[in-house]
């Protein structure tokens, strides 16, 4: 199967890159701006970018699978500049199904959604299935579930197939200081680097953490579709607290650590989210197998021993 990837020099698609390739998939292509970011050896690098027409065309030449994870902002700044958010966002997706459109290749489009971004506030507590409201709080979720929305049209005038994954909170890797989203890697680098850990919103917020090898096996068995559109959360049914990470962050590390707080910033993000994954665990046998515990302690102690911390299947 010739697969293409979107967004691989990305958080979750370099992750997933890394893992096709050591799973033994075949020379995955790389849509890439910069060529510098070549990828891992044996990918094949198609520069270009999804806001040209043209060079989303040559991309999915002969794809039989897409993997789309290109996305600009996170929930925390989405709404800063919501006109550019559109453009920078949903015009690349519209180019690329136009794209596919024009070939008449009907791929696969494995469309990497968000889980806490896109549902409606639950004020029963109760796990978000696929089938429950959404109403998002912010530009970030608007777009995510218009996406959604354009694949499903897509899929419905037989341009293509696709399967949405409704993502939780994914760790699993270090991430740099600066970043905005991705609160285990990002506190993780403050902590093991002797920096203040940098809090937003209320940390008293809720949601749902799942591991990077983990979300890999889910995106892998979707690959091939069974159906012509559908959507599955992909997290593990538990919910944490941001002060109940940072508290196992501390635990595993041995000595307290430093916090900035900063609750002006986040004050419209949803404070509860769980998924509810047994669509995934019905229809796909898929389920996580890394408990937080366990994968934040693993990230501490490769940091430690100088083990690339973002090595593929290291729980496998």
């Amino acid at each position: 199967m010739l697969i293409g990837i979107t967004g691989s020099s990305g958080f979750i698609g370099s992750y997933l890159t890394r893992w096709l390739v050591a799973s033994g998939c075949a020379s995955p292509r790389l849509l890439v701006r910069n060529p510098v970011n070549t990828g891992p050896e044996g990918a094949e690098i198609c520069q270009g970018d999804l806001h040209s027409p043209a060079d989303c065309s040559r991309f999915v030449e002969g794809l039989e699978a897409i993997y789309y994870l290109a996305h600009e902002n996170t929930p925390v700044n989405s709404d800063l500049d919501q006109p550019n958010d559109v453009r920078a966002n949903l015009e690349p997706l519209l180019n690329l199904l136009c794209a596919v459109e024009r070939a008449g290749t009907k791929p696969q489009i494995v469309y990497f959604s968000s889980g806490g971004a896109v549902y409606a506030r639950n004020e029963g507590r109760l796990p978000y299935r696929e089938i429950d409201p959404c109403r998002p709080s912010s530009s970030y979720g608007i777009l995510k579930l218009t996406a959604e929305q354009y694949l499903r049209l897509a899929a419905d005038r037989g341009h293509l197939t696709a399967t949405v994954l409704r993502v939780g909170n994914a760790y699993g890797t270090l991430l740099p200081r600066h970043r905005m989203q991705g609160l285990i890697g990002v506190a993780l680098n403050s902590v093991l680097n002797g920096n203040p850990v940098r809090v937003f919103g209320d940390p008293n917020n809720v949601r749902d953490y799942v591991h990077l090898d983990d979300i890999c096996v889910m995106a892998e068995r979707v690959s091939v579709p069974r159906g012509t559109f559908d959507v599955f959360n992909v997290g593990s049914g538990l919910g944490y607290s941001v002060a109940e990470i940072l508290q196992v962050i501390q635990d595993c590390y041995g000595e307290p650590i430093e916090l900035e707080v900063n609750q002006s910033q986040g004050k419209w993000l949803t404070d509860w989210v769980v998924l509810d994954i047994a669509k995934a665990r019905r229809e796909w046998g898929w389920q996580p197998a890394i408990d937080l515990t366990s994968g934040i302690a693993a990230m501490m102690s490769a940091w430690h021993n100088r083990v690339p911390v973002d090595s593929v299947a290291s729980f496998r």
